[in-house]
């Protein structure tokens, strides 16, 4: 059996079709060898055709309902309208972050009194206490 070779042959199909006459005229390949050679490929892309044909088919229902969820998700994904905060919100996010900058500054000990001034008389209150020891 002969050993393949490393190299591919680059021909043009014009060359290809000359060098395979010569082949036939010297005895090397025989005419009917060529035409069967010819028939099993036609064979062969009309079997690949086929198949892949039958793929799409197949894979059509998937295709449709992967297209479907893709759709859902960037509908559902949509940006939605904020909602206006209330008077009473604006002023607990204000308070809080008041809050939040007066104790950055202080000590862990400190920060525990803080804590507990705000449980028991309100947020200005240990605002107030915040700054007073931060002093």
């Amino acid at each position: 059996m002969r050993l393949k070779t490393k190299r591919a042959i680059r021909i043009s199909a014009e060359h290809a079709a000359v060098a395979l006459q010569l082949l036939i005229q010297d005895g090397k390949v025989a005419a009917a060898d060529v035409k069967r050679a010819l028939k099993n490929r036609e064979k062969l892309i009309k079997d690949l055709r086929a198949r892949l044909t039958a793929l799409e088919k197949a894979a059509a229902p998937a295709a449709r309902r992967l297209a479907r969820a893709g759709r859902r998700v960037a509908s559902e994904a949509k940006p939605k309208a904020r909602q206006a905060l209330s008077r009473a919100q604006r002023t607990a996010r204000r308070a809080q972050g008041r809050y939040l900058a007066a104790i950055r500054r202080l000590s862990r000990s400190a920060r525990v009194k803080v804590k507990a001034i705000r449980k028991e008389s309100g947020v200005d209150a240990a605002i107030k206490a915040a700054r007073r020891l931060a002093s």
